[in-house]
Parts: C-alpha cells; structure tokens; sequence
C-alpha cells in the first residue's frame, strides 16, 4: 500500500509534473501549488537494506555480467580511449537503431533513449497524464506509475489480477472500467511481481479495447526475453498503434548498473516526450551506452537473453523443490517470465514483519507483499546463482522452522 503523502509546496510558473496552464487563470503566472508527494515504499525498501544484507533475495532480475564478459580487447580499447563528455540526449543513433530492430517496423526516430526504465516511466507519465486524467492501473504491478498518477493527481481505477486466474487480465473487468473519459491503460508484460505473460490473443483484444475507446496502453516491458520456456513475448506495439512502451536493461538483459532504458512510440510521441526529458536527466551516460551498443547487437542480445532464460529455468526448479519441502504452506502460480517468484503463505505474520524478522535475524532480504498493497504474499528474487539462491533460501527455512511452521 503507498504510504501516507507529504506535502509539497512548488513555486513557479511551468514546474515538475504539473501542467501549470491549468492553474493560470485561477493562480497567475506565478504561484504557490500544493503537490503530494508518495512514498516509493519498495524502492526504498529495497535501498536502505539490499546492500546490508548477506543474501538479497530482493532483485527481481538476472545476475550481471561483468565489462570484461562483454567486451573484446578492440571494443576494451575503444570504451578505455573514450572522451567522457555529454552524448547524444535522445541517446545514441547505433544504441537506438540497435534497440529498434527488436521491435518489428521501428526504428531509431522511435527510440528514446534514458536513464534506466525508471526514467522511462517518469517520463511516459509526465508527458501524458495530466491532473484529473482517467487512468486504469493492473495491480499489483511496479508500483512506480500507480504513485506517479497519484502524484499528478489523475483519477485513478484499478484492475486486480487474481491468482485464481493465474494473474491474468480479466478483460470483461477491464471492459467495464473503460469510458469516454479514459485517457490511459498501463499494464506489465510480462507481468511485475507475478510473472504472468499475457498471450498473443490477450493483447489483441486488449487491443481492440484500447481502440474502441481511444486510449493510449502504457506497456512496460522490462522483463520481456526472460520467458522461462524460451519463447520471447511480443511487444505490445505489435498490436496497438497507440502504444508507448518502456523497457530497459536491468531485468532481462541482466545489467542494471548501466542505467539505459528506452522509450518506444510513435515519432510524434518520442518528440514530446524528448522535449520533457531535456528537463530530467538531459542525455544517459556515454560509457553505459558504449556498452548498451553490445548488449542490443541482435546476436549480443541472444546470447544474454538465452542465458537468463536457463538460469532463470534451473532456479525455478530449485524454488519449486523449496516450496515443496514446505507443504501446505504456500500457494504459487509459477511465473512464466521473469527473475521472481510471487509467493502466497500460511503464517500469522504480517509480511513486512517477516520480511525484517529474516533481515534481521537471517540477513536475508525478501520484498514483502505490503509494497504492492497485498499481505500475505512475498516476492523472492529467483535471478541469482543457484548456489547463493539455496543458501538464502536455507536460511528462510530456519526462520519459518523458529516460527513454528
């Protein structure tokens, strides 16, 4: 659940998420506007501990790779011999063609190029969802766009995925929240925290939705390549030409500490929405980029996609096994795609209080289900080497065994 906001006050004429043209007539040119600003309640969990911790069960990706991995000795040369100035701030063209061609008929003037799939999301938002905007929201999700819709002030309806159903979209549900009013729909495919993966059929009547109404789908697609069984998802903008999607190389692609993520629309959009980066982060690092270029040449991007794939497959395996050394304590719809396992429980235990019971006492880090409003679930990363996987999970087994289960 998004904890309580905070209170803002932001002085200006054009500032931050506001659309100041709104307020003119009633404000002036300049004004004094309350904002309520919403605690990231996972993000933060995550950063005060991930690093405190002998086992972070917390990520939700695949383990990195290192620059020596990636890079051949002329490619080293090259990236050890770069000038460290400003780059291109829509992101570099070969990084951007590179990144269309995973996308079927777009290319490079389709790409924007940020800091990480969160900037992409910020960005998205910003660019799009004004105060007083319908937004349909799939929970749980990534729980960054549901508190930036809060933060701007949309009107917000939400649409939750059942386990009963596997966590898949119910579109009759769906059907009956969308209105001439609706602005936006923003889904996670493959699906943040559950791993669920939404099938071609689904996205084309999603589609078909989204089109009878008008509306644009958010798409975030960051774990898209991770597909346990080796099929890769289609990206949403196969089926809707109002699509923006997000995506990055943080979950799939295994390397978060670059910071490149993307934003994939329209011409027109990415021009907008360009326009309100130049006042977020102005460009992405010219040395992650380099190094991006690799990851997105089309036979770079197989091989590190495949490697998730299998160690994300032998890890499941391993989780499952753990589970069933547990009976009768845990309820799991396996994820389809995805470095993590969304885990129901049977304990009389809050899950944040479980969650710093095994910091604590285990120093194992778990992401409680109270981050996405959902108690009596935890999210376990699944993407690590197996050998540390066991180890921490060993290590949960004692604190469930010290609870009395």
């Amino acid at each position: 659940m998004l904890s309580e906001a905070y209170p803002i006050f932001v002085v200006g004429q054009y500032l931050g998420l506001i659309n100041m043209s709104r307020y003119k007539k009633l404000l002036g040119d300049y004004a004094i506007l309350p904002i309520m600003f919403f605690e990231f309640e996972m993000e933060r969990f995550q950063s005060l501990y991930e690093n405190e911790v002998d086992f972070n069960l917390s990520d939700s990706g695949v383990h990195p790779l290192t620059i020596n991995d990636l890079l051949n000795e002329e490619e080293m040369r090259h990236f050890l011999n770069m000038e460290i100035g400003y780059g291109y701030s829509q992101g570099d063209p070969t990084l951007r063609h590179n990144i269309s061609v995973w996308y079927r008929e777009k290319n490079a003037s389709n790409i924007l190029v940020t800091n990480g799939s969160a900037e992409a999301n910020f960005v998205m938002a910003w660019s799009l969802v004004n105060p007083g905007d319908e937004v349909i929201l799939m929970l749980p999700n990534y729980m960054q766009v549901p508190g930036l819709a809060k933060i701007i002030g949309a009107d917000i309806k939400y649409i939750y995925l059942q386990e009963q159903s596997d966590w898949h979209l119910d579109m009759n549900e769906l059907r009956s929240l969308l209105t001439n009013r609706t602005k936006l729909i923003s889904i996670c495919n493959p699906s943040n925290p559950t791993g669920a993966v939404m099938s071609a059929e689904e996205m084309k009547e999603l589609a078909d939705l989204a089109r009878q109404f008008d509306v644009y789908v958010h798409s975030d697609e960051v774990y898209r390549g991770s597909e346990l069984d080796g099929n890769e998802t289609k990206s949403f903008n196969e089926f809707y030409e109002k699509t923006i999607v997000t995506c990055g190389l943080s979950k799939s692609f295994a390397h978060p500490g670059l910071r490149i993520g993307w934003l994939v629309a329209d011409q027109a959009l990415i021009t907008e929405m360009w326009a309100h980066k130049d006042y977020s982060s102005i460009c992405a690092s010219v040395l992650s980029q380099e190094i991006a270029k690799k990851i997105m040449q089309p036979e770079t991007r197989k091989q590190i996609l495949s490697r998730s794939t299998k160690m994300l497959s032998s890890n499941l395996q391993l989780f499952q096994d753990w589970l069933n050394s547990h009976p009768g304590l845990f309820s799991f719809a396996p994820p389809q795609a995805g470095g993590m396992a969304f885990v129901g429980y049977q304990m009389d235990i809050n899950s944040t209080e479980l969650a710093h019971k095994l910091r604590t006492e285990q120093s194992v880090l778990i992401v409680p289900g109270d981050c996405y409003g959902m108690d009596k679930y935890l999210r376990f990363g699944i993407g690590s080497p197996s050998d540390y996987l066991s180890q921490g999970l060993n290590l949960v087994s004692e604190c469930i065994q010290q609870l009395g289960y």
